[in-house]
């Protein structure tokens, strides 16, 4: 078998879930396993490795003071419900590698090393190009890369591995609500597994009845492919039980909406558009609890969103809380660094697409001159954050192509200039 993928195999059964256990483990256990695997299968490529432990990890190499810089994450969304393959048995079924991570972000991730390796052995760098392994970027904390810009070099352009092809021209901003609410008319209740996953399930027990619904499981920030449970579950009590306050107030405010419509913050503009998810919902000693996942355009105000939502929900007795925010990001067209990626992309698959928008938030952001390269390919099915995750063997293999093209030309100059003509030795 194909010494890649069976790295990828590898990787994919840590269940690198990020959370803290102990000041040992600040990311979680099986996240530092993940990390050490990597960074050891580094070493063995003859590549330098850097790991601050309960802080960041990176992998080198190269010469030279211009550094490009790789941002990729280990850590995954818990595997859910409904899996038909074991979510960390990295199975090939009909050409497709299954598991949590093979899409976000580890099989990316592992196509990335190999490209470094490739280019190591192909040719003498004329630059450093290094590879930041993130391990809590799906939880939204990002600690791990706060840790590295505080105390590391940053790079002067750069890519995620996180997002779709042919690139990510605009990232949507995003905000995390936490909506509350005291004597909620419910007992116990829970739904969702995060903030930025549609929910597949929820129950929730009255003074009357226990109540259970189901939905459809898909990244939050698209949340027209999947079926909100949390939502299906409060129009069942809603039908059932009309007085109880909280599903009064989610039926007036949110509903069956995925635009914001109901809380009159619905916005569009070339960016993309803004969506609404309510991914987590919990009770405890009658208090119910909602995590809303607002993904927002470039020109919309979020001190509107945030007013807007604290006016309407204090209105029925509930407090709302923004815990999480990050901006908008959006990279000019003319920019070398999306030029280069382009050019590598378009030269390998011959698809000449433009650049997208999407709803979803990279490590792009987290320092400048970076853009959400792949893997996604256009027209192929997406499972990310969903049961059954996957990638083809035959994409997986074009990741390790495209991305070694794609770091030969962000080195092949000092402005990161893109043109066929300009091609590194590797290549010629």
């Amino acid at each position: 078998m194909n010494e890649m993928i069976e790295a990828l195999q590898k990787l994919v059964s840590f269940q690198s879930i990020a959370k803290e256990e102990g000041p040992e483990y600040p990311y979680g256990k099986e996240v530092c396993g993940a990390k050490e695997y990597v960074l050891e299968l580094a070493k063995s490529f003859g590549m330098r490795v850097e790991d601050v432990p309960g802080k960041y990890a990176y992998i080198e190499i190269g010469a030279g003071p211009r550094l490009i810089g790789i941002l990729s994450h280990l850590d995954v969304v818990p595997a859910g419900d409904g899996w038909t393959q074991d979510p960390f048995g990295g199975e090939i079924v009909d050409g497709k590698i299954y598991g949590r991570g093979t899409t976000d972000d580890k099989g990316p991730t592992i196509a990335v090393l190999y490209a470094m390796k490739a280019l190591k052995e192909k040719t003498t760098l004329p630059a450093r190009i290094r590879l930041i392994l993130g391990q809590t970027e799906e939880n939204g904390e990002w600690r791990d890369i706060e840790a590295y810009t505080d105390a590391e070099e940053i790079p002067e352009c750069g890519f995620t591995p996180d997002g779709d092809f042919p690139a990510i021209q605009n990232e949507l901003g995003a905000m995390v609500f936490q909506v509350q609410m005291p004597q909620s008319g419910f007992l116990q209740g829970e739904g969702g597994t995060a903030p930025n996953m549609v929910p597949a399930r929820a129950r929730v027990k009255t003074e009357f009845g226990t109540y259970e619904a189901s939905g459809k499981a898909c990244h939050g920030c698209a949340p027209w492919l999947g079926l909100n449970g949390i939502s299906e579950l409060m129009e069942k009590v809603h039908q059932a039980e009309p007085e109880t306050r909280f599903v009064r107030m989610y039926a007036d405010l949110i509903g069956k909406t995925i635009y914001g419509e109901k809380l009159g913050i619905a916005a569009e503009d070339e960016s993309g558009k803004l969506t609404l998810n309510v991914g987590l919902f919990e009770v405890r000693d009658e208090t119910a609890t909602l995590m809303v996942d607002i993904r927002y355009p470039a020109k919309k105000n979020p001190d509107e969103i945030s007013g807007s939502l604290v006016r309407q929900f204090s209105s029925y007795g509930a407090s709302c809380e923004c815990v999480y925010h990050v901006r908008p990001l959006y990279t000019p067209s003319d920019s070398p660094v999306l030029g280069a990626l382009l050019s590598a992309y378009r030269e390998v698959t011959g698809d000449d697409s433009r650049p997208i928008s999407i709803g979803g938030g990279t490590y792009a952001k987290a320092m400048p001159n970076m853009v959400a390269f792949g893997p996604n390919f256009p027209g192929h099915e997406n499972r990310e954050h969903m049961e059954d995750e996957y990638i083809l063997v035959e994409d997986f293999l074009k990741l390790e192509e495209i991305y070694e093209r794609a770091l030969a030309y962000l080195l092949d100059s000092s402005d990161a200039a893109s043109s066929s003509s300009r091609i590194d030795s590797a290549f010629a």
